[in-house]
């Protein structure tokens, strides 16, 4: 007898802990919390990220990288039911890649940093899907741009925001 409800669910929890604005490239050091919210293991969990700009056309860009199928890359074996797992990384842009936007003479870049976090079971596959909005933590609603113009900056001080583009199943 197979029960159809026993099956895994991934929560994805993200909190940015560090970036650097170099001359050549932007980096974004963070934490990804993976947690089995499930009653079976979550088997060949595969998260993947990618770094986008904000702006016009970032729910159309952030819904193509939510429908992409998994690709290669190191899959995690195994995370419990009612466990977690946290994996530290880095993301990487190249400034040239970047869209800047210029407020009053300021060079600005405002960064989303969206999430596939794709996993199988016995009777299945499944994913969870997530974006969020980084910047400079101002302690309000709102999120500080990265400042390009300053040349090479280091920020420790980010915080997230989520988006409310979000797939789980």
């Amino acid at each position: 007898m197979v029960s159809t409800r026993l099956r895994p669910w991934l929560d994805l929890g993200f909190q940015p802990l560090h970036a650097v604005v170099a001359d050549d490239h932007v980096a974004i050091d963070f934490q990804l919390d993976l947690f089995n919210s499930g009653s079976a293991p979550a088997r060949q969990v595969l998260p993947e990220i990618i770094m986008f700009n904000a702006g016009a056309d970032q729910d159309q860009a952030i819904g193509a990288f939510f429908a992409n199928p998994p690709g290669p890359g190191e899959r995690i074996a195994m995370i419990e039911p009612l466990s977690r797992i946290t994996v530290r990384h880095q993301v990487t842009a190249p400034r040239a890649n970047l869209r800047e936007y210029e407020v009053a003479g300021r060079k600005m870049f405002v960064p989303i940093l969206a999430f596939n976090a794709s996993y199988s079971w016995s009777a299945g596959e499944g994913r969870t899907s997530a974006a969020y909005l980084v910047g400079t933590d101002t302690r309000s609603d709102k999120l500080g741009p990265l400042r390009l113009d300053l040349g090479a900056r280091s920020y420790g001080a980010l915080a997230a925001r989520a988006l409310p583009l979000f797939v789980r199943r």
